[in-house]
């Protein structure tokens, strides 16, 4: 793939001698000009590397084989668990070929309507639907659009029953969904200053918590949460069934953990809510909800790493607080919702994740005891629990695994049954499939294994084989190796089209669950954070050698793909350890840690990663950030970066100054590419969904040795 020669030569980025002196470092940024994305220069390059992916990529002879199985593999019917309202059900549906999923409402008599259509907005496809949320009597529904992938959405408000718009677009709305407050016709919820109150080139959220009531101008709407606190501050807003308790929290870009903020919405106008700290211990991390029987429960990290479920008097905040479920060994608390139980029992619905698969468990909401364990499908990613308003017997909840597309499942927690979800307008959906793990697909196999890392750190990582491998290696097979490791995000595992066509085709899927993830809890998080980050890097070289050693592949059939901060990782993989890795992809990556907190979302990430503003925790960045470390004349593996135009959380900045210098250093520039589309770094539309896939797959497939499926390819039940 690819071709050296003069057209390699003729689209290398130039090189200034632009340098920093930070601390004490002399830190050289040769490329700094490709930051400016507006400039004739930068301009001209990425036509010149658009038209290198186009031929090597975009033209590749294996793409279109690779472009149909992904395709095929696209085309499951999803649905999102239900909000129940007042009588109405709320609930996100995809069908096959469509680019975005509608939100749909159906009445008591079994009618559906469509509430939300993107589409019908936006025929390009181009816009997403955001967070959501229902009023609490099921007439009126809030709601996030963005247009172009871009994470600057506008709020609507819409009638329920018809679609029609009652009010918006309000911009600037990015943030939670809205909290309405019964019996009060409005809803709180998270809006950012308007340009001209921020600072000329500060990049901050300078975000607020706002009320507003329906039929009211949203200019005149009061903030009554953020003037005076850290402009990095972002908010989680909750409001309980009967309207009183309005739980708000607070995180900061530079400090560990949040702050609860808690208001009576009783005790004065909600436009003026008299807000109450929540006694915690600096640096945990909590979230509260108060339930129908008025007692506040809180899923807190304080003095728990695996979490545990509290409660207390949400009239006496500063009151001890009472531990319901406590920590579990292995498993982390990840949610918890109350259900009424046997004999009407009020009960608590408890979810953990156990290396990254979910577990379900009732216990009892005053001792805690355990009740029952719920019967689950398989060992995969359980989601969104949801109950009925004011309590009842029934939760909803998702369920994925790597070879099996989202479904959404009913429990009942009075009688323990879990049965498919029999959604408004639809056929009965099939029954989820017995398994567990190492369960058999039909096509694919699923195995937990374990490794040590370089420090003798245990850690877990799951594998998806081929059929004719459960058993084990007969021989090397090209890897697709994936890593997140960062913010405590669990790598649970989903149905993804580029995993499912990757192992059909015949090769093998890893994903390890590295330090600085969530998988073993808080601790496990930060012990691959700030000082420590160098640990995540090799928790995934460690996995890496532990694939080649076992059997399963070799140096020269191993990829490795990474998002986000899973970019930074693979980043810092391919200059750290070049010769374990054959081929790259690095997607809307953080690559200059020098520089990450100047634009998109960096100034919200330094207590994961600290700050360059730092003498100490500079030192840390430049330790490992991988912009830095890439050295001329060294034999990288192929690397494709990905980046995001309309990107606002990492600037596609880092992909276009990484793939300048690694074309300059490496002994083979050829296959150093990067892809460029203008959309944003989350949601996109079905098909530029297929299309990223497509062109990863046929990148990562070339490199690695893997052949392309053929037409016959049996394909997974649907």
């Amino acid at each position: 793939m690819g071709s050296t020669g003069a057209s390699e030569v003729s689209s290398r980025a130039p090189r200034e001698d632009t340098v920093d002196r930070i601390f004490g470092h002399v830190v050289a940024d040769p490329y700094r000009w490709l930051e400016d994305a507006g400039s004739a220069r930068t301009a001209d390059w990425l036509r010149l590397q658009r038209d290198r992916f186009a031929r090597s990529v975009g033209e590749h002879p294996t793409r279109a084989a690779w472009e149909r199985e992904v395709r095929a593999l696209s085309g499951a019917e999803l649905t999102g668990v239900p909000s129940w309202r007042a009588g109405r059900v709320f609930f996100e549906h995809t069908g096959p070929g469509r680019e975005q999923p509608v939100l749909c409402a159906a009445g008591p008599s079994g009618g559906v309507r469509t509430v939300v259509d993107p589409e019908a907005h936006d025929p390009s496809g181009r816009t997403v639907l955001g967070p959501w949320a229902p009023s609490p009597e099921g007439d009126l529904v809030a709601c996030q659009l963005s247009a172009d992938g871009r994470e600057e959405p506008s709020l609507y408000v819409l009638d329920a029953a018809t679609g029609r718009c009652v009010e918006g677009p309000v911009d600037r709305t990015r943030g939670p969904a809205p909290a309405w407050v019964a019996g009060q016709d409005g809803f709180y919820y998270v809006r950012g200053r308007p340009a001209d109150a921020i600072p000329r080139g500060d990049v901050r959220l300078h975000r607020r918590v706002h009320w507003h009531r329906i039929g009211t101008d949203p200019r005149d709407d009061p903030a009554v949460l953020g003037d005076g606190m850290d402009p990095s501050s972002a908010y989680t807003l909750s409001v309980s069934d009967d309207g009183r308790w309005l739980v708000v929290g607070v995180r900061t870009g530079g400090r560990r953990g949040n702050r609860l903020w808690l208001a009576d919405l009783t005790a004065g106008p909600p436009g003026k809510p008299r807000f109450r700290a929540v006694d915690s211990a600096e640096g945990s991390h909590s979230a509260a909800e108060i339930g129908p029987d008025g007692v506040a429960r809180v899923l807190t990290d304080d003095g728990a790493s695996g979490r545990r479920l509290c409660s207390f008097d949400p009239a006496d905040p500063d009151g001890p607080w009472t531990e319901v479920i406590a920590e579990r060994p292995g498993a982390v608390l990840q949610e918890a919702v109350q259900v009424h139980g046997p004999d009407a029992r009020l009960s608590v619905l408890a979810l953990w994740s156990r290396e990254a698969c979910g577990e379900l468990t009732l216990h009892d909401a005053v001792s805690g005891s355990l009740t029952a364990r719920v019967p689950l499908p398989g060992a995969g990613t359980i989601g969104g629990l949801t109950t009925r308003p004011g309590g009842g017997g029934e939760a909803w909840f998702s369920y994925t695994d790597y070879t099996c597309p989202q479904r959404v499942l009913r429990y009942d927690a009075r009688d323990g049954g879990v049965t498919p979800w029999r959604v408004p307008g639809r056929p009965h959906g099939v029954p989820a499939p017995a398994g567990g793990p190492g369960a058999d697909a039909g096509w694919a196999t699923t195995l937990r294994v374990h490794y040590r890392s370089s420090d003798g750190a245990r850690v877990s990582m799951a594998l998806v084989v081929p059929r004719e491998a459960a058993g084990g290696p007969s021989g090397p097979r090209p890897l697709l190796m994936r890593g997140y490791g960062g913010f405590g995000v669990v790598a649970r595992p989903h149905y993804g089209q580029d995993v499912a066509a990757w192992v059909r085709a015949g090769g093998v899927f890893a994903e390890p669950h590295i330090r600085g993830g969530g998988e073993q809890g808080e601790q496990w998080h930060r012990a691959g954070t700030g000082k420590d980050k160098q640990r995540t890097f090799d928790d995934f070289h460690a996995a890496a050698r532990w694939l080649i050693d076992e059997g399963w592949t070799t140096p020269r059939h191993l990829a490795i793909a990474g998002t986000s901060n899973g970019g930074l990782l693979v980043g810092a993989a391919a200059v750290q350890q070049p010769q374990l890795y054959a081929a790259v992809s690095c997607a809307a990556p953080l690559l200059d840690m020098v520089r990450y907190e100047r634009s998109g979302l960096g100034p919200a990430w330094a207590h994961e990663y600290g700050s360059a503003s730092d003498p100490e925790q500079v030192e840390w960045l430049l330790s490992y950030s991988p912009y830095h470390h890439v050295r001329e004349g060294r034999d990288y593996p192929a690397v494709l970066l990905s980046a995001f135009d309309n990107d606002t959380r990492v600037d596609p900045l880092h992909a276009r100054k990484m793939c300048a210098a690694l074309q300059h250093a490496a002994a083979d520039p050829s296959g150093v590419l990067l892809r460029c589309e203008d959309l944003g770094h989350g949601t996109r539309p079905l098909s530029a969904t297929i299309g990223f896939a497509t062109d990863v797959l046929t990148f990562l497939a070339d490199r690695t040795g893997l052949a392309a499926p053929g037409p016959d390819a049996a394909r997974p039940a649907r």
